[in-house]
């Protein structure tokens, strides 16, 4: 079966912390103002989660915004470069390294 999943550490955190405090996706999904299948997809990596969410996980699970958004931000990464050849994909996030690095 061919793996589904687009997003890889974003999803695997949420459901982590919702299991941690011992609440179901139905309530997490009222809060995130979404349906359950949807937020059933997040945990699973199949969609990502909109950023308007990620002070309310942070609030809830009384986290930092700031991890909560660098996971987020790594999995959009994630997603980009996931079907892109190794020796590509590890030169493209080199030459992004490089202009970060730049003034």
């Amino acid at each position: 079966m061919k793996d589904k999943r687009i997003y890889g550490l974003f999803g695997r955190k949420i459901k982590e912390m919702r299991l941690e405090h011992g609440l179901k996706q139905r309530q997490l999904a009222e809060l995130l103002e979404t349906d359950k299948p949807m937020y059933s997809k997040m945990e699973l990596g199949a969609r990502r989660v909109r950023r308007d969410m990620i002070p309310k996980l942070a609030e809830l699970y009384q986290v930092s915004e700031k991890e909560l958004m660098t996971l987020w931000l790594a999995d959009g990464v994630y997603a980009t470069l996931k079907w892109v050849e190794e020796d590509l994909r590890l030169k493209a996030i080199d030459l992004a390294r490089e202009c970060f690095s730049e003034k």
